[in-house]
């Protein structure tokens, strides 16, 4: 049985980044997967297992309608992956059906061989999972433009929200630091993990109804929110639409961060906040330097960027169902 060649790795997108080394070693991971004509090589909401590359034939991409049929979304066919999700987090659910259109051959690569791998701090493994991380953030920033866009259509018919005017909340300190270890993005952390990443960033107490960040400006910082909570949201008229909402233990600012653009969101704190700041140069840093750090830190920006992309996936599902005729609040 022939192998994949990391040549052919190097002509699909999410593999092209890597280096040679890195598509040589990712290519003995992938193993042959064939389909006969109306097989599912995906079934929507079972359990993400893993990645297909197409070799050949032609794949549709579609959901699920009530009382059957699928509603095609895409068609994908040599050379393009399907179920990448599945490298991400290990509750990963399949979105979408992936139905074999006549004869499908295929490359396969196993979630639980990459993690595996990735917590060998395999070279290849960290450098996919950066890529996976790129590749997502893309897919949030497309999603916020087509929101965007409805809004650009038919501004009238949505909602918005307005600015409060909060004073500051006096509370009592508490320990940040300590606090991490109860958050979700630190749990993997060893205690000395968790104190370099703390180390890493800037404190930072904010009141309720600031902003960060708006739309169009740098992406110099990210944060990570401790306590309290930070909306996403596209300015509106004289106010904004909700778009997210992120709690402790998520990380805002990640997509503009890296595709190296401005930010696409304005994101304001909608309680008292105690966030940590990262500059985008020690962020990048984190990320970059291939210890186990770096790939925990790169596992909690994939998760929270497939936990956004979620969201905005219901944001437009929901502007979509209440937009005829009907003015939908943020």
């Amino acid at each position: 049985m022939s192998a994949l060649s990391a040549t052919t790795l190097a002509d699909v997108p999410l593999f092209a980044g890597l280096d040679g080394a890195a598509r040589a070693e990712l290519a003995d991971a992938f193993s042959r997967r064939h389909f006969a004509d109306g097989e599912a090589l995906l079934v929507q909401n079972e359990r993400a297992e893993g990645l297909y590359l197409i070799d050949d034939g032609r794949v549709d991409i579609g959901k699920r309608l009530p009382g059957g049929g699928l509603a095609l979304l895409a068609q994908v066919g040599p050379g393009e992956v399907i179920g990448d999700m599945a490298l991400i987090g290990r509750d990963i659910r399949r979105s979408a059906m992936g139905i074999a259109r006549g004869p499908v051959s295929s490359w396969y690569m196993g979630a639980d061989q990459f993690r595996a791998a990735l917590s060998q701090l395999r070279p290849a493994s960290l450098q996919l999972q950066g890529a996976l991380g790129r590749l997502v953030a893309a897919r949030v920033a497309h999603k916020t433009a087509d929101i965007a866009a409805m809004f650009a259509e038919t501004p009238d018919s949505f909602t918005p929200r307005p600015q409060r005017a909060l004073a500051p909340v006096i509370e009592e300190d508490f320990a940040a630091e300590a606090f991490l270890a109860k958050l979700p993005c630190c749990a993997a952390m060893t205690p000395g993990q968790r104190r370099a990443f703390w180390d890493a960033g800037v404190r930072v107490d904010v009141s309720a109804d600031q902003d960060l960040a708006t739309v169009g400006a740098a992406s110099d910082t990210l944060w990570l929110v401790v306590r309290g909570a930070v909306r996403s949201a596209l300015p509106h008229r004289h106010g904004i639409y909700q778009l997210t909402v992120t709690g402790p233990g998520q990380l805002i600012g990640v997509s503009p961060h890296l595709l190296g653009a401005p930010h696409d969101r304005l994101l304001r704190t909608s309680e008292q906040a105690t966030l940590l700041a990262f500059d985008r140069a020690t962020f990048a840093e984190m990320l970059g330097t291939g210890d186990a750090l770096s790939r925990e830190v790169g596992a909690a920006v994939n998760a929270d960027l497939v936990t956004a992309l979620d969201a905005l996936d219901q944001v437009e599902a929901r502007i979509l169902a209440m937009r005829r005729g009907h003015a939908v609040a943020a």
